[in-house]
């Protein structure tokens, strides 16, 4: 400010705090100011009222001057940091009074301060004409005249006249642009408002409307300073939490490795506290979030999450604990809370699931969506976080296949183990079959499957892709189906099952909807199917099959000829009524006939090779391990466990 306006002599910054003067040369506490006065006035004054000073004697470079001083607070209007004085030498402003009327002869200007001292003066004639001006905004009486007032009294007299004259001239001016305008008012007025909106946002620049006010200039300089320092730190405020938020994600996802000082280090750059022993995390899923974001426009969603985040920080900090949360993604909040207190019993495993219960129990209750939570083992050192997070992450994960509790410790899983030696794709085979011939037992199938889950820890994405596995062996099921019945899965079956596999938080609640979307399918066939009698002919064909399957000599010619049929009219009609032809459907039988054999008897493969209609066992076992994916023995001893 001083190298832009050389009016400015000099500025002090005083701080309230600990009483410290600042100068372009020097930093000294107030007792030690040579020029302490002004501001000792200042500090007595409850408020600012004038802009400026009177004429006073103050110390410039160590030399007493006479000078005028601006004062303002900072902040502005509550003072509480300290004050800020702008000094401007008398003799500067003697200078500038003389630079504006030295190129005017005999020209004579006195300017009196607001209680009349003379600022500075020039004599005139006995003829001196003045005329009179006093600031609105300094309170300076300002006098200017000429002299030989009797010649200029003269020369104005007669000179009236060509003053009516161009007055008149004037107004027709005025008139004739007035006309104009009004023919051209629209693009003027569109002017006009671009030069308003231009003003309005260079308010700060006052100087530009009093056609060079140099001191109010250096007022709106000083307010727009402080203005520009309150933005700056809004902008370290937004930008502190943009640093926040990215060292909690590196942090937590093992970007980089964090050493005791270094992450102190961080800490403290962050402005966050950094002694602590004890971490948990958690892992907080908002449910079903799709219908959550159709249900809620943006900005409620953000004022959602906003309050969601308060009380997670609310009900996980307890006495001497602190708690950070981030949203890594859209539907998932994480906690990290942060024990100073090792001896409290938060970082328990009971204390860590009470918690959460608290919070879960809160959004029941005053909020219109469910959340699930993981949570992690506690850890005592930074450098493990992200171990915690992923056991957090794979304790939510498994949430489902605990039963219907919302809230899942990482331990939780570590007890009970992965018990997985069911397997729930031998039934989603054998539930696609039901389904597509049509048979009566696709429920119990159906349950066979959920049952396997159940024996089983599976996460959300293996029962996920249990769902899209069902949904590809169905596709590829009814794919061999008339078209009237291929337009009935394609229309009510991929798409319903597709959105069941992304709309789930519990397993009943997954067993339940795709049981409704399987019957809805299986009772829309059956209505079409009723009508042929095409079906009725393959499901007596089927019986047959299903009473003498254990006839090696069992052939698509010999089912024909039983049932008046050639070859080819009974292949396509097995085809298109129940989507197998005559040898898949004839091994589907053997098969399942061997299965329930393996299970409840000691027979050999040998016995059970004739029974179930083959004549080799070799063959039997290859056609067993390529339904199955495994040989006879194999699943026998899976079976039993």
């Amino acid at each position: 400010m001083i190298t832009a306006m050389p009016l400015v002599d000099s500025i002090y910054l005083y701080r309230n705090s600990d009483g410290m003067v600042l100068t372009p040369l020097s930093a000294s506490l107030l007792d030690h100011f040579t020029d302490k006065q002004v501001i000792v006035e200042a500090l007595q004054q409850s408020t600012l009222n004038r802009p400026w000073t009177n004429m006073r004697s103050g110390f410039s470079q160590q030399d007493s001057e006479e000078m005028i001083s601006l004062i303002r607070y900072t902040p502005l209007f509550t003072g509480t940091d300290g004050l800020i004085v702008v000094n401007v030498r008398k003799e500067y402003i003697i200078q500038l009074i003389q630079s504006l009327t030295k190129s005017v002869p005999n020209n004579h200007i006195a300017v009196y301060n607001r209680d009349g001292t003379p600022i500075y003066a020039e004599q005139g004639d006995a003829d001196y004409i003045q005329a009179t001006y006093v600031s609105d905004y300094l309170g300076w009486q300002i006098q200017n005249g000429v002299e030989n007032g009797n010649l200029f009294r003269i020369v104005s007299t007669l000179s009236k006249y060509w003053i009516l004259v161009c007055a008149l001239f004037c107004l027709l001016g005025i008139a004739w642009i007035i006309l104009a305008a009004r023919q051209n008012y629209k693009p003027i007025q569109s002017i006009l408002n671009r030069i308003q909106q231009f003003v309005e946002q260079k308010q700060a620049k006052l100087f530009q409307k009093e056609n060079g006010d140099e001191f109010k200039f250096i007022d709106s300089a000083l307010e727009q300073l402080l203005d520009q320092a309150d933005v700056y730190q809004r902008q370290h405020k937004e930008t502190l939490s943009y640093r926040r938020q990215r060292f909690f994600t590196e942090w937590l996802e093992g970007v980089r490795s964090f050493k005791q000082d270094a992450w102190k280090q961080d800490m403290i750059d962050l402005e966050m506290p950094y002694v602590f022993e004890e971490f948990v995390t958690y892992v907080i899923r908002i449910n079903k979030y799709r219908i959550f974001a159709e249900t809620y426009s943006r900005r409620d969603q953000n004022l959602l999450k906003f309050v969601l985040s308060n009380v997670v920080r609310e009900i996980m900090e307890t006495a001497g604990a602190v708690s950070w949360s981030e949203w890594m993604t859209n539907d998932r909040l994480t906690v990290i809370t942060m024990i100073q207190d090792k001896e409290s019993d938060y970082e328990s495993e009971s204390g860590a699931l009470d918690k959460a219960n608290s919070l879960v129990q809160w959004i029941d209750k005053h909020l219109d969506f469910s959340v699930s939570i993981g949570i992690g083992s506690s850890s005592n050192q930074p450098d493990l976080l992200s171990s915690a997070y992923e056991e957090a992450k794979e304790a939510l994960a498994y949430q489902p296949s605990l039963g219907d509790i919302p809230v899942v410790g990482f331990w939780q899983l570590r007890d009970r183990g992965k018990h997985q030696a069911s397997n729930p794709f031998h039934a989603i085979r054998n539930l696609a079959i039901a389904i597509r011939s049509g048979e009566e037992g696709w429920e119990k199938e159906l349950d066979r499957m959920f049952d396997d889950i159940r024996n089983g820890v599976y996460s959300r994405e293996e029962m996920t892709n249990f769902v899209s596995y069902l949904i590809f062996i169905m596709q590829k099921e009814m794919a061999g189906l008339s078209p009237d019945l291929y337009e009935i899965w394609k229309r009510s079956g991929s798409a319903e099952l597709e959105r069941v596999s992304s709309e789930w938080e519990t397993l009943e609640e997954l067993q339940n909807r795709l049981s409704d979307v399987l019957r809805a399918i299986k009772e829309e066939m059956a209505n079409v199917r009723s009508e042929r009698s095409n079906y009725k002919l393959v499901l007596e064909m089927r019986a047959y099959l299903e009473e003498h399957y254990n006839n090696p000599d069992m052939s698509l010619q010999l089912l024909g000829e039983l049932f008046g049929l050639h070859v080819k009219t009974a292949s396509r009609l097995f085809r298109e009524e129940i989507g197998a032809n005559f040898s898949e459907e004839l091994t589907q039988i053997r098969i399942e006939r061997a299965k329930a054999i393996l299970i409840n008897t000691e027979e050999s493969i040998q016995d059970i090779t004739t029974q179930v209609g083959y004549m080799h066992p070799n063959t039997f076992i290859r056609s067993f391990k390529k339904q199955t994916g495994q040989t006879p023995g194999e699943y026998r001893k899976a079976s039993r466990g």
